[in-house]
């Protein structure tokens, strides 16, 4: 279970800093890292994690890192703005396509999802289709949905 959540962090990370621009304040933001509620979203990297929080302290988070495919972002089911948003605090949850799953999102095979799911509704109907398994990842972070910046 440790080096799960070993490959967890490191993959979470060296995704964000592969897309990463880094800021004169040490800052690093993230353009177009986390979908939910159907918008995408950029991020502010942190150092920040933490563990066993409250669960009602924290949202859960999708991440598609060690999923079978790429091109699929991470999805949140909070986003600024919810009333239930807790300001970026993170309870990871993994995500992998099933054999069924890979063939509806890369139905030609290139390893890269030809849709991406944006919303937790959308991920939570795609496993119930048998598209994708859900697994809890014990791992808590945090990291600030934000706005995008203009029209990039």
């Amino acid at each position: 279970m440790k080096s799960r959540v070993l490959i967890t962090i490191l993959s979470i990370l060296t995704f964000l800093m592969s897309s990463a621009v880094v800021h004169a304040g040490g800052a690093t933001r993230v353009a177009e890292a986390i979908w939910a509620n159907g918008n995408i979203y950029d991020t502010i990297l942190t150092p920040a994690t933490f563990v066993a929080p409250p669960l009602q302290s924290t949202d859960i988070i999708y991440s598609f890192m060690l999923s079978g495919l790429e091109g699929q972002r991470s999805v949140a089911e909070s986003a600024p703005g919810d009333q239930d948003y807790n300001g970026g605090r993170w309870n990871v949850q993994m995500v992998v396509f099933t054999p069924q799953g890979i063939a509806v999102h890369d139905p030609d095979g290139d390893g890269i999802v030809n849709f991406e799911l944006t919303t937790a509704e959308m991920v939570l109907e795609h496993e119930a289709l048998g598209h994708l398994t859900i697994s809890a990842a014990n791992f808590y972070f945090e990291c600030p949905l934000l706005p995008r910046r203009g029209n990039r």
